[in-house]
């Protein structure tokens, strides 16, 4: 189900939006000039991310008022549904505006089967359409439901499966508005359809006002550049501004995993066809750029073609014909050059030409079949022997019409604001951000040029904001330098530019102030590497610092009978340690195609015609003969083994497809059987290597306590866990690890939890609305913005590491391509830009160290949530608010430090605590100890 959710404007991603408020991010704090644009910005996406046809729509639900009701006072056309066991009771009360509700009661909840759900539904009423968007309003609230949280859905009922229409949603003793958009995945008739909302626990849902319509949704694509008024719609199409709106791609990566991440490409001052400026391309394959990726099949992949590509979609018109020109020149003569044009689901126009060392016109026709594309050109070396070109670009136009117009720039006077720094990731904030606001006059006149400089924090309110001035000269280009701006601040920060006489900003940069974390280990890595170097660099500033690898998979290393190959693998783990980084190295899958024990009609009939999938499923099967597995596991761990010492036995076995599935008969022993051979095999090569074992879902899971109840943790030195959380208070999920926690302690096995996938994502820049990120797991993990995403990354971290949990690895080290989709990557944009996730794990990282040691009697949950930890020098908490209980004031004793959510100290004597988290730090436990007993029970709300 393709899923994303917004809770109050604030964007989740995938294809379903929650709309709680719609002044959520103004209300967030933006000010200033800010506020107005940030409210200008939630306007235009309202409107933008799904145009929602006028038109009077049906409701399809019958009764969603539930005024009408039988004589036992149950609403008319609902029903309960659910286990026999389950005590639950259905009937009207009171609604939002004093009419009528419906109340769904639960006295008695019984786990354990696939209808252990208390659930009020609409059966053979609601007819769903394949491919139709749909929007389902209601007013809800609720007490003592579990975790807060109720699911929604339209299922067919013969055979069973989800209409894709659906969504999770909070909820709380308050009534609240709740509204989801979705599409539709399979059609749907009314009479086998059945319309249900339900949770799992005991507790009272109320739900009034059910409304359920079909509309029309238009997808828009972002960032979006007018093509109104300007002859040449591309933005600095000929360098004068330097590399500003310019990136790169390469269309030989073919992965979903990610493509060229930063401009390939220096300006050239030396050669020019317009003004002073144009772009030089360098590939030489004897130093090759190199993507490396770990998972299916490993893939280290020299770079053979590069474009420049324009940041952002241009606006055209569908059925009209475009003119995509630039210059062109080469080092030599015949190199082979590649143009482009792609265009908002209807694909891309592209032809090849030969390039010559004298500058000359290239023109590419489009015919436009959507109402965007974007442009690219650079060296093509695929197929030939060149071992090294250099090509220069410059005045790159689009032309609306029959042929190119002479060449002219989008504007008369331009300006682009640039760093020069990778990522925008400072490491100095002593020094602060360095940046130059590079102006070019291509008139034949002089202009005096300028515009404003505006930059917001975190919270999005306006820290910043400088007035720059320019003289130019005729056809020239200028730059303007800022030093020293943000000193000694840390986190996130957009550097807005406004030119002069404009109302929004032409650009607004993600960049972040960090101090670089500096310990060898962490508590935090990734699932999956970044493919780039210069990523995993950012990942080891960030504290980001262990890198779970997929590349030793058995089918890899061992393609035929005692044919070892390692050649794929090598790359994978040798650049994770040269960047100075942890690699746990994941044997993925049971067994070779070549010793599958698959039952082939089985796997056939589940891959169902899909040829990755019936790969996948082959090596997923157990091995013919275990010895063989044995050998595998001898041979990777003596490879690897002077690289690390941390193995980890497959990837959630049983309960999904990767490894021994449920599905094909397999069961708990089948995997500890595996288990049980991996860490003897291990121990045996390396005395001191650690064996992570389990079944990588959430600790609630019935394979994981089967897991613990088999013994499974005699043949492991940590337990592995996987979490892609609904969107909760963080802290719910204490109660579960505790659980855990003390069914281990009783069997005398209590063993380190490692977290080796986990999701928290969110997107406030996404390329499409309504947007999408990853599969349906990653979509139920996404937050509302990257504001809630960072404060629930803080807090998760905290609940988790207060319970057991030692290492936590984000899913996943991806990099979409340029105007791609890029969310699952968590901590970057394009170019390796950041998120505010980035800047909210760097400081946690740095706060907490390597190895911080949970002090579970300092702890609180309740109106105050107090996570405290114990480091080598120094004691620190991690402070919030509970769950509606707004903003706390507590005093500061002299020898507590508080800091924000990036890093920053708070000044003053009273720490307020809101819903972002805060850090509270102080040398010794003692002083910790006191404030907490002393001040946090006694303080209450601020009105």
């Amino acid at each position: 189900m393709d899923r994303c959710q917004i809770n109050g404007t604030r964007i989740h991603t995938g294809h379903v939006f929650v709309l709680d408020s719609l002044c959520w991010m103004i209300a967030m704090g933006a000010s200033g000039v800010l506020s107005r644009v940030v409210g200008l910005c939630v306007l235009t996406f309202l409107i933008g991310v799904a145009s929602i046809s006028r038109a009077e729509k049906q409701n399809l639900v019958q009764n969603g008022g539930f005024e009408q009701t039988s004589e036992d006072s149950v609403p008319t056309a609902w029903a309960t549904s659910g286990r026999r066991e389950i005590e639950q009771a259905l009937m009207v009360d009171k609604g939002h505006d004093g009419g009528r509700a419906a109340k769904l009661s639960c006295s008695r909840f019984v786990g354990g089967t696939p209808d252990s759900h208390v659930m009020i539904c609409q059966v053979g009423v609601v007819p769903i359409r394949k491919g139709m968007w749909y929007r389902l309003r209601l007013w809800c609230r609720a007490a003592d439901i579990a975790k807060r949280m109720v699911s929604v859905e339209v299922s067919n009922t013969r055979p069973w499966g989800s209409s894709g229409v659906g969504g999770r949603f909070s909820v709380s003793r308050q009534w609240k508005k709740v509204e989801i958009l979705a599409r539709a995945t399979r059609d749907v008739p009314a009479e086998t359809s059945r319309l249900q909302f339900w949770f799992a626990s005991t507790g009272t849902l109320w739900l009034d006002d059910v409304v359920l319509e079909q509309v029309d949704i238009v997808e828009r694509v972002h960032p979006l550049i007018s093509n109104d008024s300007a002859r040449n719609p591309i933005p600095n199409s000929s360098f004068e501004c330097g590399t500003g709106g310019w990136g790169s791609y390469s269309p030989t990566i073919t992965t979903w995993a990610g493509n060229l991440n930063q401009l390939v490409g220096l300006i050239d001052t030396t050669r020019a066809v317009h003004g002073e400026c144009s772009l030089r391309i360098d590939l030489d394959m004897r130093h090759p750029l190199v993507f490396q990726w770990d998972y299916f099949v490993p893939i280290v992949q020299p770079i053979r073609c590069a474009l420049a590509a324009t940041q952002g979609w241009i606006a055209v018109q569908p059925g009209r014909t475009y003119q995509f020109s630039c210059y062109l020149r080469a080092d030599k003569s015949n190199v082979p050059v590649r143009l482009m044009a792609v265009q908002h689901r209807a694909g891309r126009r592209q032809t090849m030409v030969k390039v010559g060392t004298q500058w000359k016109r290239f023109v590419l026709e489009v015919v436009a079949h959507s109402d965007a594309l974007w442009v690219g050109v650079g060296p093509d070396l695929t197929g030939t022997s060149l071992e090294s070109v250099s090509v220069w670009v410059d005045a790159l136009q689009l032309d609306c019409g029959a042929g190119p117009l002479p060449f002219a720039p989008r504007a008369e006077v331009e300006s682009m604001v640039q760093t020069g720094v990778t990522g925008n990731i400072f490491t100095d904030p002593d020094a602060g951000v360095s940046l130059e606001v590079r102006f070019a006059n291509n008139a034949k006149h002089s202009n005096r040029a300028g515009g404003r400089l505006v930059v917001t924090d975190f919270w999005d309110n306006e820290v910043v904001s400088r007035e720059v001035l320019c003289n130019l000269r005729p056809e020239s280009h200028a730059t303007i330098s800022i030093d020293s701006l943000l000193q000694g601040r840390l986190g996130f920060y957009r550097l807005h530019w406004f030119p002069a006489d404009s109302r929004a900003p032409l650009q607004s940069l993600r960049c972040a102030l960090v101090h670089p974390y500096v310990q060898s280990d962490s508590p935090f890595g990734m699932n999956h590497a970044y493919p780039w170097d210069f990523m995993l660099q950012l990942c080891k500033a960030g504290g980001l610092v262990w890198m779970r690898d997929w590349s030793a998979k058995w089918d890899t290393v061992e393609p035929k009978p005692d044919r070892w190959d390692f050649s794929k693998v090598d790359p994978q783990i040798n650049r994770v340690v040269a960047n100075g980084l942890h690699p746990l190295v994941l044997l993925p899958y049971p067994s070779s195609a070549w010793c599958s024990g698959a039952d082939m009609n089985v796997v056939r009939k589940y891959a169902d015609g899909d040829s990755n999938r019936l790969q996948r499923a082959i090596v997923a099967c157990a091995p013919k003969k275990p010895e063989l597995f044995r050998n595998y596991v001898a041979k990777t761990v003596g490879r690897y083994r002077d690289r690390t010492r941390y193995f980890e036995i497959m990837n959630e076995p049983l309960y999904t497809s990767y490894a021994v599935p449920a599905r094909f008969g397999y069961g708990i022993g089948d995997y500890l059987a595996l288990l049980r051979d991996a860490h003897q095999v291990i121990r045996k090569a390396d005395p001191d290597a650690k064996v992570i074992g389990g079944i990588g879902g959430w600790v609630d899971s019935k394979w994981v306590r089967e897991f613990i109840a088999a013994d499974g943790l005699r043949w492991c030195d940590v337990m592995d866990i996987h979490l892609y959380p609904i969107t909760i208070d963080p802290e719910l999920y204490g109660p579960e690890l505790s659980a855990v926690r003390r069914v281990m302690r009783e069997r005398g096995q209590e063993k380190p939890i490692w977290l080796t996938e986990f999701g928290c994502y969110a997107d406030d820049d996404p390329s499409v609305t309504p947007s999408q990120i990853g599969d349906s797991a990653m979509s139920r993990a996404g937050w509302p913005s990257e504001r809630a995403a960072s404060e629930a990354l803080v807090k998760s971290a905290a609940v988790f590491l207060s319970h057991g949990v030692e290492k936590i690895f984000f899913h996943a080290g991806t990099c979409g391509p340029i105007n791609g989709r890029n969310g699952g990557g968590i901590f970057f944009e394009y170019g390796g830009v950041p998120r505010k996730m980035y800047g909210a794990v760097c400081s946690l990282a740095n706060r907490l160290g390597p190895a911080p040691k949970p002090l579970p009697t300092l702890s609180r949950q309740g109106r105050v949530q107090v996570y405290p930890f114990q480091k080598q020098e120094s004691v620190v908490a991690v402070v919030w608010a509970g769950a509606d209980q707004g903003s706390i004031a507590v005093p500061l004793g002299g020898q507590l430090r508080a800091f924000d959510i990036m890093g920053n100290r708070l000044s003053g004597t009273t720490l307020v605590i809101g819903a972002t988290p805060t850090y509270v730090a102080t040398a010794d436990v003692s002083t910790l100890e006191d404030w907490i007993r002393r001040e946090l029970p006694k303080k209450q709300p601020l009105p």
